[in-house]
C-alpha cells in the first residue's frame, strides 16, 4: 500500500468539503447568525489538515495509484468527508457529542437522512443548509466531482470510479471516465435547478426550496422541517417531490442519452422498466388499503400520500409525509420491503438497486426451467444484454452478503438494549440508506435517543450502504495493507 498517494487524494478531498462550506457560511453571514465563527473554524481546520496531509504526500504521483490504493482512497475519503462536514455541529454546539455530529455528518455524506436533531427548526439556516449540502455532494458522489473537478488524477481515475459507482453498470456512455464524471453533474446540478424552480414557483421560499431539492435529487431526505414535506400539507409540493424523487432514482445514464439523443427511447431499458412496475404495483396497493381502511377520504387523498411514501422509501429518500407506523399492517410491510429494494444502478438510490434483483430473478426462472429440461442450454437476458454467469453470481452474492450484514448488524443493536422492531428497521433504513424507519426510529422520531454504540453500527451500516459493501469490507483484509 502506498500510503502517500491516498494521503494526497484524502487532502483533495478534505480541501473540496471545505471549500464547499463556504455557501453555508454566506447564509449564516446574511442572517448574521450564531455559526459564522463555526464555519469559519470548520474552514480553517479543513484547510489546515488538508494542507499537512498534502506536505506528507507531497512527492506522491498519481500513477501510483493502483486498485488497493483507489479502494482505500475512496472508502477513506467519506470516513474524512464526515470527519471534516461534523465539524459545524461541533464547533457550533448544535449537537451534544462528537459522536452525535459524525453520525450526523455520515448520514448526510451517504444520503441516508436519519437525523439525532431532535427539534430541526431551532438551527440556524447556514447549519441546515449544511445539512442539505451534505446530502447534495454525496448523491452523485465526493469522488466522482472531484475526478470531475482534478483532471490532475490521470491514470488512477478509473479505479477511483469503479470503487464508488453505485451499483453494477451494464453500458459505458465515453471512453473516459472524466468525460462521464462530468456529463452527471451536468445532468444532476441541471435536475437541481429545475426542481428549486419548481418548489419556488409553488410558494416555497427559496432558500426551503433549495434545502428540500438537495435532499431530493440526491435521495437523502434531510429538511428543514421538523415535520418534513407534512409541514406545508400541499398536494403540489407532494406531487412534484414525488416526480423529482423518482427520476433521482433513476439511472442517470439513461437522463443523459435521453438529453443528448432528444429521445425517451433510453427509458425502454429493461432495469427502469421493473422500477416502475414496483412503484406502480406497490403505490396502488398501499393507496388502496389506506382508502378502504379509512385512512383517506378520496381515492385522490389516497393515492397522494400511497405514492409519495412508496416513492421516498424505494428510492430511499426518506421524506415523510405522514405517519406511516399508523398505516395498516401490510402497508407497513410493503414499505419494509421497499427498504431492501431501492432504486437503479447508476442513480443516487442506496440499498441492493433494482438491477441485482431482476438478474437474480431471471437466474431462479432459468434454474426453474432447467429443473424441467436439464441438457437445455438456457441464457439469461437482461433486455437485449446477455448477462454472464460471473454477473449473475455477483448479484446473488452481493444479495447474499447484504443480508448477512443486516442480521449481525442488528443483533449487534439489540444487545445494546433496542427492540426487536426497531433493531431490524433501523439497520435496514441505515444499510439501505434510507432515512427513517419503525419504532423507535419511525417517522415521527429520530436517532437521537439510540445508545453510542449503536449510533455507530449504524454509521458504519451507512458507510457500507453507500458504497456497495465491498469497497468498505476490504479494507479489513490483509491483501489490502500488505505487499
Amino acid at each position: 500500500m502506498k500510503f502517500r498517494v491516498v494521503a494526497r487524494f484524502l487532502a483533495v478531498i478534505i480541501f473540496l468539503i471545505s471549500v464547499c462550506m463556504l455557501m453555508p457560511l454566506a447564509w449564516a453571514v446574511k442572517d448574521r447568525s450564531s455559526d459564522i465563527a463555526a464555519f469559519g473554524g470548520s474552514i480553517a481546520l479543513g484547510s489546515l489538515f488538508s494542507l499537512l496531509l498534502f506536505s506528507f504526500s507531497y512527492n506522491a504521483q498519481a500513477k501510483d495509484m493502483g486498485t488497493r490504493e483507489a479502494i482505500a482512497a475512496v472508502a477513506l475519503a467519506w470516513v474524512f468527508a464526515s470527519l471534516q462536514g461534523c465539524l459545524p455541529y461541533l464547533l457550533g454546539g448544535y449537537v451534544p457529542s462528537f459522536t452525535d455530529a459524525y453520525f450526523e455528518a455520515m448520514s448526510g455524506f451517504t444520503t441516508t437522512g436519519a437525523t439525532i436533531l431532535t427539534n430541526i427548526e431551532a438551527n440556524p439556516r447556514g447549519i441546515l443548509m449544511w445539512r442539505a449540502q451534505t446530502q447534495w455532494l454525496g448523491g452523485m458522489g465526493i469522488v466522482v466531482l472531484t475526478i470531475a473537478l482534478l483532471p490532475m488524477l490521470g491514470i488512477s481515475v478509473n479505479q477511483l470510479f469503479k470503487a464508488e459507482a453505485p451499483g453494477p453498470v451494464l453500458e459505458k456512455i465515453s471512453p473516459r471516465i472524466q468525460d462521464i464524471a462530468i456529463m452527471l453533474w451536468k445532468v444532476y446540478m441541471g435536475l437541481t435547478f429545475l426542481g428549486i424552480v419548481a418548489l419556488f414557483a409553488g410558494g416555497m421560499s427559496f432558500y426551503e426550496s433549495i434545502c428540500h431539492i438537495f435532499t431530493a435529487v440526491s435521495t437523502g431526505g434531510f429538511s428543514p422541517r421538523n415535520a418534513s414535506v407534512a409541514a406545508y400539507n400541499s398536494s403540489y409540493f407532494d406531487w412534484a417531490l414525488t416526480f423529482v424523487m423518482f427520476l433521482s432514482a433513476a439511472n442517470f445514464n439513461l437522463h443523459l442519452l435521453a438529453i443528448r439523443n432528444k429521445t425517451f427511447s433510453p427509458y425502454r431499458d429493461p432495469e427502469f422498466g421493473f422500477y416502475v412496475k414496483i412503484v406502480l404495483a406497490a403505490s396502488l396497493a398501499v393507496s388502496f388499503y389506506l382508502y378502504v381502511h379509512g385512512f383517506s377520504n378520496t381515492v385522490l387523498h389516497a393515492l397522494r400520500y400511497g405514492t409519495f411514501q412508496v416513492v421516498s422509501i424505494i428510492t430511499t429518500t426518506g421524506f415523510v409525509t405522514a405517519d406511516y407506523s399508523l398505516w395498516p399492517p401490510l402497508t407497513q410491510v410493503i414499505l419494509l420491503t421497499l427498504m431492501f429494494v431501492g432504486g437503479c444502478a447508476g442513480s443516487t438510490a442506496g440499498s441492493v438497486k433494482c438491477i441485482r434483483i431482476l438478474v437474480v430473478f431471471k437466474q431462479i426462472g432459468s434454474e426453474i426451467k432447467r429443473c424441467v429440461h436439464p441438457h437445455a442450454a438456457l441464457t439469461i437476458r437482461v433486455g437485449d444484454q446477455k448477462i454472464e454467469n460471473s454477473m449473475a453470481a455477483s448479484a446473488a452474492s452481493f444479495i447474499v452478503l447484504y443480508v448477512l450484514i443486516f442480521v449481525f448488524s442488528s443483533i449487534a443493536v439489540s444487545a445494546t438494549g433496542q427492540d426487536m422492531i426497531t433493531s431490524f428497521s433501523a439497520v435496514a433504513t441505515t444499510l439501505g440508506n434510507t432515512g427513517p424507519g419503525f419504532g423507535a426510529v419511525g417517522p415521527v422520531n429520530n436517532f437521537a435517543s439510540q445508545p453510542t454504540t449503536a449510533k455507530w453500527i449504524y454509521s458504519f451500516c451507512m458507510l457500507c450502504g453507500r458504497l456497495e459493501l465491498y469497497t468498505v469490507l476490504v479494507l479489513f483484509t490483509r491483501d489490502t495493507w500488505h505487499r
